[in-house]
């Protein structure tokens, strides 16, 4: 069985045919070599029609049985493409509640400004920190711009900073729970994404902090690194204003 399963993961229909077929014949032949042992035990063989029909049906049923223990090969690539396809799904069902790489799962339904205002953020989805942030802006009077969804190249929001009169490029991480900092990767990935939205500046905004590494970068790059502490003590005072 064990050789038949090997030999099935290479063998198209022919190949089987080919396989099964003299298996068959050497079962009609042992029907004929043993045709006396056979008569001898059911008498009624003795006719030469009921002979012949009995070799034809045990050449029959082992060609069938070897035949059906030999997977088809393009069954197999049907199941490939199956499970491929049905992974594929799990994948972009398990993206829409994820935000790159955290370790919990995450709403990332968009909640209303008040709610989002009222709720720690630990417990509130990426794409409500991002409004949260685009919230703060606003507030200070940055004029921000969001970018659009699935096409931001490192770039959640655009701001006009009035001080240096310039765009400011800001890219927002909040890993929930991932124990993830921001690493050398993504502040490379801001920095030449801030080009390709035409602004001179870039800020980095981390719910969960920054690798050394990073932070050199950064420093290099010209690129200031935020935590997420500023934007919540800018969402209690918001809060207190509201009692």
């Amino acid at each position: 069985m064990e050789g038949f399963t090997g030999k099935a993961r290479i063998m198209t229909d022919k190949q089987k045919q080919a396989f099964a077929g003299p298996l068959a014949g050497m079962a009609a032949i042992l029907v004929v070599i043993y045709q006396n042992e056979i008569r001898a035990l059911f008498p009624f063989f003795e006719n030469i029609i009921f002979l012949i029909g009995l070799t034809l049906f045990v050449a029959l049923l082992v060609y069938g049985i070897i035949f059906s223990l030999l997977p088809n090969k393009k069954n197999k690539k049907k199941q490939a493409a199956a499970k491929k396809s049905a992974t594929t799904n799990n994948k972009k069902k398990t993206n829409t509640t994820k935000k790159q790489g955290g370790s919990r799962s995450v709403s990332n339904s968009l909640r209303s400004d008040s709610e989002i205002l009222k709720l720690p953020i630990e417990v509130i989805g990426w794409k409500e920190f991002e409004r949260l942030c685009y919230l703060y802006y606003k507030a200070k009077g940055y004029k921000p711009e969001l970018t659009k969804e699935g096409a931001d190249g490192g770039v959640d929001l655009i701001v006009y900073d009035p001080k240096h009169k310039a765009k400011v490029a800001i890219q927002i991480k909040h890993w929930i729970d991932s124990g993830r900092q921001v690493s050398v990767k993504e502040i490379r990935e801001l920095d030449s994404a801030k080009k390709n939205h035409k602004c001179v500046l870039a800020d980095f905004i981390s719910s969960t902090g920054y690798t050394t590494a990073a932070m050199l970068e950064a420093d290099r790059t010209k690129i200031k690194c935020y935590s997420a502490d500023r934007i919540v003590a800018w969402k209690e005072k918001q809060l207190k204003k509201s009692v």
